[in-house]
């Protein structure tokens, strides 16, 4: 025996050898130490096996939780035998209310492993199965309808379904609202008189206005001129002779605008036509009778009494100036535009008419067309005697004097007032619509759109900055049972007076408070410590204490109470924003436990 030992411990040190020792083995007389090496073979390799295929099994789960972690869907992996959840993504999380404390995952209340189970029960033997109506009743008495999806998967060495979860109430709710703010877009464009379409970048038509359709009806192409590569395209103007639906020849100045998006990117193009023929045919006129004077003196002054007749005709206002700036000739209406009458502005130099400070601006563009024998397009506001506001667009074109050779400037304006109120009230609509989009309908504070957009720009400015970001979430104690007991109507009461106190809390013009759901409230105090957040916290109770809402249905209190959770995380680069809020949630779960009507902290180092 001793020798038979010798020589396997020979044979691992000596591999040449090995062949020969196994054949010596195999031909010796004792079966037990061949029994007894074949069983250490088959452990040794047994070990090695189940090693691997942990490996295997471990760098699969990694893959699958990376992969699900980025899904922008509700996604939760359940193991089939008993309902326990082994994994939820954020979505889910926000979704279902799923907790996640360490490397664990909860259920919300209300939502239990047993009552998953019999939910997947009629799909046991399945493999998937699609869209299967649920709903989910919260703690706080409200139902969340949902539309659940599986597949069957193994994962660690188990059967479980991975599902995917949707709120059709929510995705309702959003395209219900975005076609809200479309239709009072469209209103707003089939008010204006403009021709007005818009392009996406690709060039294809994406909507028109009332005026535009009337005007080019059965010739669509025609309507839409061809822009220049959109990258390239800055704010620019065209003339195009048409026929109108009546038959006559009009000239439209098509005015072409860049659309910008959020993110500063070009997104498409909106064109708007304006009828400018009678404008277009009395600045000819007036031009070809300038002209016409440098043949004779007879037909100066017959073309002077013209002049005389097409300005006394206009209603926009007209005039003629030397390059002094003194009227040599006006019209009426531009006469009375600067509180004057024809008679008594003739003569005058715009020095002496003008304020200093317009006289300066319109004498710049004076010597621009002069010097440079351009035409020249501004605006201008004036007030007329009577406090009537009015808005002018003004054109300024050289001309050039024939009796004496000197130079000056032909001034026209136009009353654009009705498309200045018209692009006032546009923008009044959008901005509006931006203001409905960001504030909670109820209580008036921020929603959790306006709540999100700022968690994330603060997230990135205090990343780079490296200052402390505190976050509170606040929830009304025993919510549900003061709806049930004093009604809706009186619970949204209760919400208001809430949300005014929440307000009168942060003084900070950067500081936002938002309704974060239901009766759940939420504080982002940027570059503020845990400390700081805890006074926060502290005057919140004060604050509402004071205010005295009566709550008979309380446990706790014979007045309205909250729990709050604050955190604080000084963020870094590969951090995500959501950790700050899981932190803010586990914290108010710890006062909620603690017996509510108090405030628990969390910071990166207990998360840690």
């Amino acid at each position: 025996m001793s020798r038979r030992l010798l020589l396997l411990g020979a044979s691992l040190f000596a591999p040449a050898s090995l062949a020969s020792t196994v054949s010596q083995w195999f031909q010796a007389d004792n079966p037990a130490l061949l029994f007894s090496l074949l069983i250490l073979v088959l452990v040794i390799g047994g070990g090695l096996l189940t090693l691997l295929f942990h490996h295997l099994e471990a760098s699969s789960f990694r893959r699958l939780h990376g992969q699900l972690t980025l899904m922008p869907v509700a996604v939760a992996l359940v193991r089939k035998k008993d309902g326990h959840l082994i994994y939820g993504n954020k979505p889910c999380r926000q979704l279902l209310g799923v907790r996640k404390i360490n490397e664990r995952y909860l259920y919300p209340d209300g939502l239990s492993s047993k009552m998953l189970c019999d939910f997947l029960r009629p799909f046991t033997g399945l493999k998937a199965f699609r869209d299967v109506d649920e709903a989910l009743l919260q703690s706080n008495g409200k139902v969340i309808p949902l539309l659940v999806s599986g597949q069957s998967i193994r994962c660690q060495w188990q059967p479980c379904w991975l599902l995917f979860i949707d709120s059709p109430r929510s995705r309702h709710g959003e395209q219900t609202k975005l076609e809200n703010e479309q239709r009072i877009f469209q209103q707003v464009l089939n008010s204006l008189s403009e021709l007005v379409y818009f392009k996406d970048k690709s060039g294809k038509l994406i909507g028109t206005n009332k005026a535009f359709d009337r005007f080019w009806r059965g010739r669509l192409d025609e309507g839409i001129t061809e822009e220049q590569d959109i990258g390239a395209l800055g704010n620019t103007a065209s003339h195009t002779w048409t026929t109108a639906p009546d038959g006559s020849s009009r000239l439209l100045e098509t005015n072409c605008n860049l659309l910008i998006g959020d993110t500063g990117e070009a997104i498409g193009t909106l064109s708007i036509s304006h009828d400018v023929t009678d404008w277009h045919e009395m600045q000819e006129v007036l031009k070809t009778e300038i002209e016409k004077r440098e043949v004779t003196e007879q037909e100066l002054a017959q073309r002077n009494t013209l002049l005389d007749t097409i300005l006394s005709a206009s209603r926009d206002p007209i005039a003629l100036y030397n390059e002094h700036g003194v009227y040599v000739g006006c019209n009426e209406p531009f006469a009375r535009s600067l509180g004057y009458t024809q008679q008594s502005l003739l003569g005058k130099s715009a020095a002496d008419v003008l304020e200093p400070d317009k006289y300066e601006l319109f004498r710049q563009t004076d010597l621009q067309v002069i010097q440079q024998g351009i035409s020249v397009k501004l605006d201008d506001y004036v007030i007329l005697e009577d406090g009537t506001p009015i808005w002018y667009e003004v054109l300024k074109s050289p001309y050039r004097d024939p009796t004496d050779d000197t130079t000056g400037v032909l001034m026209m304006a136009r009353d654009v007032t009705e498309r200045k109120m018209a692009e006032q009230q546009l923008a009044d609509a959008i901005m509006e619509l931006q203001e409905l989009s960001f504030v909670d309908s109820l209580t008036k504070v921020a929603n959790r759109r306006s709540f999100d957009e700022q968690l994330r720009k603060m997230w990135y400015s205090h990343i780079r900055e490296q200052h402390p970001l505190t976050l509170i979430l606040c929830d009304i104690d025993y919510f549900k049972a003061f709806n049930d007991n004093y009604g809706h109507q009186q619970g949204d009461f209760a919400l208001r007076e809430v949300a005014k106190v929440l307000r009168s809390v942060v003084k900070r013009e950067t500081d936002e408070v938002a309704r974060y759901g239901g009766e759940e409230f939420a504080f982002l105090l940027p570059n503020t410590s845990l400390e700081g957040g805890q006074v926060v916290a502290t005057e919140i109770h004060r604050a509402l204490a004071e205010k005295g809402l009566t709550h008979r249905y309380s446990d706790i209190a014979s007045i309205l109470t909250v729990s709050l959770g604050v955190a604080t995380l000084t963020p870094k680069p590969n951090q995500d924003y959501g950790e700050l809020v899981e932190l803010a949630d586990v914290a108010l779960y710890r006062a909620k436990a603690a017996g509510r009507n108090c405030t628990m902290t969390m910071s990166e180092k207990e998360a840690g």
